[in-house]
């Protein structure tokens, strides 16, 4: 992917952070954004000369705008935009205060939205955006309303936008991945989840890792998926395929 400029949002995460190391092996320039700037500065310099931090709030616009702007100065286009920044809470939906269920649509939806919109306005024909659903945006799950709702939303944005980009070669698309080795199942809100007998019942019985989602994006950013757009990609161990009964023996394994 030399010769091609990619922005990734939340760049510090997970998700983020191994689609950062996934893009700048491939050899493109990645602008690494994010809001906590020490680990956002950190992270670039591992990643070397072609790698550079800049602080984004998502939710901002004028952030939005300034990146856009840094980038041109630097004489690189807008090829690959991929929206990682989000969070989750876990609550029920009696429990979750109006402003806890606000933070999740603007962090995880508003800010896709904005990102969405500067690329828009910028991106060079025959570019790609990747949008960071989940599983939960997918199926639904207890205790995880707020989330999902806005994951959902972020799959309906990922469609609209596919069909208003479509006239200038630039694709959108959206991952949706499962459960997912990553500090925001760590949150003590997840604390009483009884993750091994979760794990038991995921088809290919383990978690994925950031790293399998990045080489997913990284496709969805290729001239290897140029005829796709518009799709959601679970990225899941089988989840949503369907139901399977966890057996007495996998338990006794793990």
């Amino acid at each position: 992917m030399q010769g091609t400029a990619v922005l990734i949002t939340g760049a510090t995460g997970g998700i983020g952070g191994a689609c950062a190391q996934t893009f700048a092996d491939a050899g493109a320039t990645v602008y690494l954004t994010d809001v906590d700037d020490d680990a956002g500065r950190t992270r670039a310099d591992t990643l070397g000369p072609n790698a550079h931090y800049h602080h984004l709030d998502v939710t901002d616009e004028t952030d939005w705008n300034a990146i856009t702007s840094v980038m041109s100065d630097n004489g690189h286009g807008l090829d690959v935009l991929v929206n990682s920044a989000g969070a989750a809470i876990k609550a029920t939906l009696a429990d979750t205060t109006l402003a806890q269920f606000r933070r999740m649509v603007d962090l995880n939806l508003i800010g896709t939205f904005l990102g969405l919109k500067a690329a828009a306005r910028c991106m060079r024909d025959g570019g790609a955006i990747i949008n960071l659903s989940s599983l939960r945006g997918v199926v639904a799950t207890a205790e995880l309303g707020a989330y999902g709702a806005s994951k959902f939303g972020v799959r309906a944005l990922t469609k609209v936008a596919a069909l208003e980009l479509a006239p200038r070669n630039i694709r959108v698309n959206a991952v949706c991945p499962g459960s997912i080795d990553t500090p925001i199942t760590a949150h003590p809100d997840f604390a009483d989840d009884d993750t091994q007998a979760y794990v038991r019942s995921i088809p290919l019985q383990r978690r994925g890792t950031p790293d399998e989602v990045a080489s997913v994006v990284k496709f969805l950013a290729s001239r290897d998926s140029s005829y796709m757009t518009g799709s959601d990609l679970l990225v899941d161990g089988g989840t949503a395929a369907g139901v399977r009964t966890p057996k007495k023996h996998e338990r006794e394994n793990n």
